[in-house]
């Protein structure tokens, strides 16, 4: 949202990656931004996930890391990994893909026990995760942090620093509502902040179509409209825990696709088909409405949880970087979705919708679509929620066409 308070995140190499990595033009975005490459990578992605649900995450399970590129399942496991991560392997292997087994020094569950009594314990810790490859925690702390101040821990852990903010608008959309619509939070008649819409989703206690964006753009008893003023609906339910929010306005399942609201043009709707949970080296996509469609993003680390000063601590959050070295996202998008696409025919599957941006100086890109203006800045690193918490928290199930 673009009017929240800058917060905290990123690598302690940042300063050696500043000189070595320029300010680049942004890529292009929109349809061409989902690119044959990028839906092959996408189709690779589907069948190495079902394979990733044949493998039992129990007892010396360390993480996944997928790498559509090379068709290969990574699985991490501390000890001897069991008979189905084998069963998985050879299921795979008779669908041209393949399941490389690695060494763990810790198991997932180790280390989101440990991760847990370092959150309880306090200090400067902005986010934390268990690595995707058992091999410590990912923590970040707030920029000028001291050696002192890093947490002692029983397991490895990797400390960075850096900065992020939350990210927080096509422009008049109308009921059903589209995901990566622009939206405008109002308190008490005065306007709060613009965001973006995320999915769809289905009430499961009721049936009834609602609307999904980010917590951090409005508080509860709050109400959006589009671009024209328009009402479209107040927030029904909300939760911080995973950055998101119902609000009581019919969606349907599609999502923007296209140009920004800077141009309003080269703008239609895809289909979207389901939800998916996010692994390491996934490949996705964004839609927000300041930024337009950008694809060519990969997810770095999952399992996060990102304290964010003045709002909370989100859990189960995704670090995505892209590529390209490009932005993948800034303030406006916030709440718009993230996603995969599967073939045939382009169809989208959810992932979640965004929350941060980091703005350490090493990732600040110049933005797609709404120009870097009016407190606006755009990243080449983003975070977000994984869908499956946020339908979790509100028991909704994302909306899908029929």
């Amino acid at each position: 949202m673009m009017k929240l308070s800058a917060l905290a995140a990123v690598t302690a190499t940042a300063a050696l990656l500043a000189s070595a990595t320029p300010s680049l033009a942004q890529g292009a975005t929109g349809p061409a931004a989902i690119s044959p490459e990028v839906k092959a990578l996408m189709t690779t992605q589907d069948k190495l996930h079902k394979i990733a649900e044949r493998v039992d995450r129990g007892n010396g399970f360390g993480g996944f890391f997928v790498d559509a590129g090379s068709k290969t399942l990574n699985v991490y496991w501390k000890g001897k990994a069991p008979a189905k991560v084998t069963a998985a392997a050879a299921v795979a292997k008779a669908q041209g893909l393949q399941v490389k087994v690695h060494s763990a020094k810790y198991s997932q569950a180790e280390l989101k026990a440990e991760a847990a009594r370092l959150l309880k314990a306090g200090g400067s810790i902005q986010s934390i995760a268990a690595k995707y490859d058992g091999s410590g925690l990912a923590v970040k702390q707030a920029a000028g942090f001291s050696a002192q101040s890093a947490p002692q821990s029983s397991v490895a852990v990797e400390v960075e620093s850096g900065e992020v903010e939350l990210a927080a608008s096509r422009l008049v959309d109308t009921s059903p509502y589209k995901g990566g619509a622009y939206i405008e939070n109002y308190v008490n008649g005065e306007v709060q902040g613009a965001c973006s819409s995320g999915f769809a989703v289905v009430s499961n206690a009721t049936g009834a179509d609602k609307l999904l964006t980010a917590a951090h753009c409005g508080d509860s008893g709050s109400f959006f409209t589009n671009g024209a003023l328009d009402y479209i609906g107040s927030v029904e339910s909300r939760s911080v825990s995973s950055d998101s929010e119902i609000v009581n306005a019919t969606g349907q399942a599609r999502v923007w696709i296209g140009d920004s609201i800077q141009t309003e043009s080269n703008q239609y709707g895809l289909d979207v088909i389901g939800s998916s949970a996010t692994l390491a080296g996934d490949w996705l996509c964004t839609s927000g409405s300041f930024s337009g469609t950008i694809c060519d993003i990969r997810a770095v680390q999952t399992g996060l949880t990102i304290c964010l000063t003045g709002f909370g601590c989100v859990n189960n959050s995704v670090e995505a970087l892209h590529q390209g070295g490009y932005s993948a996202g800034g303030n406006g998008d916030s709440g718009g979705p993230l996603f995969s696409v599967q073939q045939p025919g382009d169809r989208l599957v959810a992932r979640g919708t965004l929350t941060a941006i980091s703005v350490a100086p090493a990732d600040i890109r110049q933005c797609s679509g709404v120009p870097a203006e009016n407190g606006r800045r755009c990243s080449q690193r983003i975070f977000y929620p994984d869908i499956v918490a946020q339908m979790a928290d509100h028991n909704v199930r994302i909306k899908t066409i029929s």
